[in-house]
């Protein structure tokens, strides 16, 4: 592995956590902010104001692979700096915008962003970081991704009190860390331009393994961003138009998330990457259940708490996964890959739960089919577990 100093080694540490939060800022700072933004425009219908939040996400989806492959083909560093300031520049455009398909537009561009950020950032830690190192710096990012979204959805219903062009602001954080990126991280060994004898040697990936993993993940954050781009309306309808206690709501779930993330790397040692789906998708089908059959607003956060206790550890649990079964030389592509699922299910959440209302006639149900539906899931993977996944129920 790459040896670094101490020193080194805790700011590029530093540099991939505040990375991989950024990316969770996203979407988290305008949730709260989303009854407001649907009051300014009230002529825009519903779903196209949730797009505004979820838009990031498809182009996550569409160009992470690129960004997977240009990060292995001519390295990490020059490419997580230039998006870092593409984020910022794209971000804080809304708080001046003043028309839908603009601010739609900077919010595709910032979303073009976070493809590079999050693909490189995940690939970084497998470069920099092996063994239990690697596990437990892997629950770490996703604990910080997780809190992130606690302290910027609470920011972010604080300035949306205020504005609902407040939130926007706080995109600024990719133009500060930028500096700090360019100063302590350093290209890896054997990443990146390719060498002969080293990059040219063929290797195989588990398509059927990384695949099901991929689908793990977009499923996960379908679910997940449920939350922000959906408990809003909900708890509108039960009569809170706080944005402070709206972001208080919101932020549950993540902070519950972010408890189970941290404590990924002392709990995995004695759980199957199985295992870990199997619980999670029953904890997170319990508090989609309490979601989805309560009008109380603390009885929702009570709910929110208990799929976050489920849904935290998925993040952690498929990169480690996935860099147990991948090659070094392809990792940024397939990390590519990853991040373009895992951000296409935030993307597709709202568009899904538009379709289940026309089956389903409330938010209240929804909750209640997602349930189901993990359950379901979590039947799936007890079997896969025993039959065709056996070897993955050691890892």
């Amino acid at each position: 592995m790459w040896k670094k100093t101490i020193s080194s080694l805790t700011h590029i540490k530093a540099v991939l956590l505040f990375a991989s939060t950024m990316t969770v800022m996203s979407g988290a700072i305008i949730a709260p902010a989303l009854p407001g933004i649907s009051r300014h425009f009230p002529d825009q219908p519903q779903v196209l104001i949730q797009l505004i939040l979820t838009i990031p996400a498809l182009m996550i989806t569409l160009f992470s692979p690129l960004m997977g492959y240009l990060a292995d083909r001519f390295g990490r560093k020059k490419l997580l700096l230039m998006m870092l300031f593409i984020y910022g520049f794209a971000g804080v455009a809304g708080f001046f915008i003043d028309r839908v398909d603009l601010l739609l537009s900077s919010r595709a561009l910032m979303g073009i962003a976070v493809a590079g950020i999050l693909s490189i950032s995940t690939t970084l830690v497998g470069d920099y970081f092996d063994g239990h190192e690697r596990v437990r710096f892997l629950g770490l990012q996703s604990s910080c991704m997780a809190l992130g979204g606690v302290v910027f959805i609470n920011l972010g219903g604080i300035l949306s009190d205020w504005s609902w062009r407040g939130p926007f602001l706080l995109y600024l954080t990719g133009v500060l860390l930028l500096p700090y990126a360019l100063a302590v991280l350093q290209e890896p060994k054997n990443a990146g331009i390719t060498r002969s004898g080293i990059s040219d040697a063929p290797v195989t990936v588990d398509y059927w393994r990384t695949g099901l993993a991929y689908f793990i993940a977009m499923i996960s954050m379908m679910m997940f961003y449920m939350f922000p781009a959906q408990l809003p309306f909900l708890l509108s309808q039960s009569g809170e138009t706080s944005g402070l206690l709206i972001g208080i709501a919101l932020s549950t779930a993540a902070l519950t998330a972010s408890i189970v993330a941290f404590g990924y790397g002392y709990y995995k040692p004695f759980l199957s990457v199985m295992t870990i789906y199997i619980l999670g998708f029953l904890l997170a089908a319990a508090g989609f259940l309490v979601v989805g059959l309560t009008t109380s607003y603390a009885l929702a956060i009570v709910g929110a708490a208990i799929s976050g206790l489920g849904l935290g550890a998925f993040m952690p649990n498929t990169t480690t996964w996935l860099m147990r079964i991948t090659p070094q030389r392809v990792r940024g592509r397939v990390f590519g890959g990853f991040t373009s699922t895992f951000f296409f299910g935030q993307f597709v959440s709202p568009v899904v739960v538009a379709l289940a209302l026309i089956w389903l006639d409330s938010l209240r149900n929804v909750y209640t089919a997602m349930a189901v539906l993990c359950c379901l899931f979590a039947v799936a993977l007890l079997i896969l577990s025993n039959t065709y996944l056996r070897a993955d129920s050691q890892l």
